[in-house]
């Protein structure tokens, strides 16, 4: 019977082109005028913000792959990822000149404690030197950012708090497995609940994408849809799969898909790769989270914290605004880990450490899991069959919230 959940229809998933509303006035003119839908406005500016800076972070990979290891455009992050020169100067374009002139309440960028300049050569972010050769992209890629930042609207977005995560998969970028690697950005409203956004591939070919804002019923996208869909894959992590993770799999019979990088994933699960992406182990933060959410939900999807699944099937979402501690810290239930320790010299490998002081824990890190459902597992008998499976395994293995 469980199994009959997972059955897809032909309509479950939009097809590979979604065109946008079309418009009958010009650009311009239109912004002089109130929008009726300004997230979809942002959601197609912000588009053109991605197509922008592509073709500079196809040139930056392109190098980086070459010198994986020894290139001068890659350095090593203090909680083992990399960092690289591609999203800082992303990072910075978007927030300093996209966004610039305070038309939105907050904006939180993964990248925050990074010093670019791109103004003075040799451009520079924090030690690493731009190579020469990039400067004019880099100059040339501002001037396209820089432009579209006129077309966002200065009063219609002041309550918004934006997420930006400029490239989602920095490991894998600074690997050679592009075709993983995301843009993200996300739109949230006063409440932190995301409201629009954008997934964004920049290093394949075509750049595959989607983008959504379920209030104003609009998405939108170019996806690689697989020759057959698998709406029973559960999307794994590359790191080590949890019990709680491995028995859910074990007694609802469904398949593991292993996945690479958060929105890649979710990606995933619009283009009916997958039907689920379930983990209760952290690693992930809410610059993962928010763009993505707002992106699944407009195509008929759903993203949540895993504990009031679990315990009422409710859907309920992780807090995305600008904040010097976790708003959605759970006492007494998130372990400490390398990953969410704000100091990392707190945690102690091979010790279990449950945290009971909101201070111990990095302010953005998701520490309440995730349930994400592709919209082919939206019908109730599938939530009731996800949650059955999940309760019939959780006495014997618990989620282990990190």
């Amino acid at each position: 019977v469980f199994a009959a959940a997972f059955l897809s229809s032909a309509d479950a998933f939009a097809p590979a082109r979604m065109m946008a509303p079309s418009r009958t006035v010009s650009r311009s003119s239109a912004l002089q005028m109130a929008s009726d839908k300004p997230l979809t406005d942002l959601c197609e500016i912000t588009k053109e913000a991605c197509e922008a800076v592509a073709p500079m972070l196809n040139e930056l990979y392109s190098q980086i792959k070459i010198g994986t290891g020894t290139s001068d455009t890659a350095a090593f992050k203090s909680d083992a990822t990399f960092f690289t020169i591609a999203d800082g100067i992303v990072q910075h374009m978007f927030i300093e000149y996209l966004f610039a002139g305070d038309k939105f309440a907050d904006i939180v960028g993964e990248e925050d404690d990074s010093v670019v300049n791109i103004l003075e050569t040799p451009f520079t972010v924090d030690n690493l030197v731009v190579p020469e050769e990039f400067e004019e992209l880099v100059i040339e890629t501002l001037g396209k950012v820089q432009a579209l930042s006129s077309r966002i609207d200065s009063e219609a977005y002041k309550h918004m708090t934006v997420f930006v995560d400029p490239i989602d998969g920095t490991r894998e970028f600074a690997t050679g497995k592009g075709d993983k690697v995301t843009i993200l950005v996300g739109y949230n409203d006063a409440e932190g609940i995301p409201q629009a956004g954008i997934i964004y591939r920049p290093l394949t070919t075509p750049h595959y994408w989607a983008s959504g804002a379920k209030s104003e019923d609009f998405k939108d996208g170019v996806l690689d849809t697989p020759d057959e869909q698998n709406p029973k894959g559960l999307l794994i992590t590359d790191g080590k799969v949890s019990p709680f993770i491995r028995s859910t799999i074990e007694n609802s019979g469904m398949n593991m898909v292993p996945s690479l990088a958060s929105g890649n994933r979710v990606l995933m699960l619009v283009e009916g790769k997958a039907g689920a992406y379930i983990r209760d182990t952290g690693g992930f933060a809410k610059w993962d989270t928010s763009g993505p959410q707002a992106v699944l939900e407009a195509h008929g999807g759903v993203m949540a914290k895993l504990p009031e699944f679990l315990d009422n099937k409710d859907m309920i979402s992780y807090t995305h605004l600008k904040t010097a501690i976790n708003l959605d810290f759970c006492k007494r239930s998130v372990g400490l880990t390398l990953s969410n320790a704000r100091d990392k010299s707190m945690f102690i490998p091979g010790l279990d450490s449950i945290v009971t002081d909101v201070h111990l824990v990095k302010d953005y890190s998701c520490v309440q899991g995730l349930i994400a459902l592709a919209p082919t597992k939206m019908e109730a008998f599938y939530l009731n069959a996800i949650h059955s499976a999940m309760n019939n395994i959780r006495k014997d293995t618990p989620p282990m919230y990190t």
